[in-house]
């Protein structure tokens, strides 16, 4: 991860997904927002992109509904994951944590809306 550390990104893009329903939007127009703002992050690598669509995808069905374009996105992460891919460039704690996460996507993603 050339610019971000994993906790940074993480709270970047909370905070990007939090504005962006505090004016109003709904968590559909919010990871949008975050698609466009986080553009050349998705670019930089695949550890950030996994970080992002996996916490995006966290954080929508943290309200209720997933956008099929992160929905997509996630399911092709999920199938390739291996966390020895990302030991090396996160350290093993944030590989870890990468892990749980990736875990609690896959319940969680079983029971949420997949829309638009």
């Amino acid at each position: 991860m050339q610019e971000w550390g994993y906790n940074e990104l993480i709270e970047y893009v909370e905070e990007v997904f939090s504005n962006s329903v505090n004016d109003g939007l709904n968590a559909l127009q919010a990871g949008g927002r975050c698609l466009y703002e986080f553009a050349n992050v998705i670019e930089e690598g695949e550890t950030e992109k996994t970080i992002f669509y996996i916490f995006l995808a966290l954080l929508q069905i943290d309200k209720g509904i997933l956008s099929a374009r992160i929905y997509e996105e996630v399911q092709n992460i999920i199938k390739v994951f291996d966390i020895d891919n990302f030991v090396g460039e996160l350290g093993v704690d944030d590989a870890k944590d990468l892990s749980l996460r990736i875990e609690s996507l896959k319940t969680k993603i079983k029971s949420v809306e997949v829309t638009g």
